[in-house]
């Protein structure tokens, strides 16, 4: 049984030499220069069959998107997209750095949507803008409010900044 990394890596080559490509991981060529749309629909397939077979290992909670093929095509296609970016071998010994770091930040605050939804239509208002930096300085207010610090494990010099 092979982890999802060893699954989705070997996949893409086979795929990749089937068609003829000598891919060489830790090369010069990023695997998304050669690989085409087709190829990804077929690595999408092996790892369909490999998850149903039982070759890829995963958690139990996890049974029931397998068990789902919609939500299993879903997860497979996140997967391998994400070790297309993330895999330093695939990418020429480079970390993947996020195109826009910090942009899903506070997506589940319905105001901050709303907020950054009327930025869109007018950019650069600035009271639009102020109102985006003030609720997100109240988001981080409420999120330092849950971190919950065992005082007695601090060092004593550094006792004095949690206030009880």
């Amino acid at each position: 049984m092979k982890n999802q990394k060893e699954a989705t890596v070997e996949t893409i080559l086979a795929v990749l030499e089937e068609r003829g490509v000598s891919y060489e991981i830790g090369g010069d060529i990023r695997v998304s220069d050669v690989l085409t749309d087709a190829d990804k629909a077929s690595v999408r397939e092996c790892l369909f069959a490999m998850f149903r077979d039982g070759s890829v290992s995963y958690k139990a909670e996890f049974q029931s998107k397998v068990d789902d093929d919609s939500e299993l095509k879903k997860y497979i296609s996140g997967l391998t997209n994400n070790w297309i970016r993330k895999f330093k071998g695939f990418n020429g010994g480079e970390a993947y750095v996020a195109k826009n770091p910090g942009s899903r930040q506070h997506i589940g605050d319905e105001q901050m949507k709303e907020l950054k939804k009327l930025l869109s239509m007018y950019p650069g208002n600035a009271e639009i803008t102020e109102a985006i930096a003030t609720r997100t300085a109240e988001l981080a207010a409420e999120k330092a409010k849950t971190v919950t610090i065992n005082v007695d494990a601090l060092p004593e010099s550094l006792r004095h900044l949690i206030t009880e």
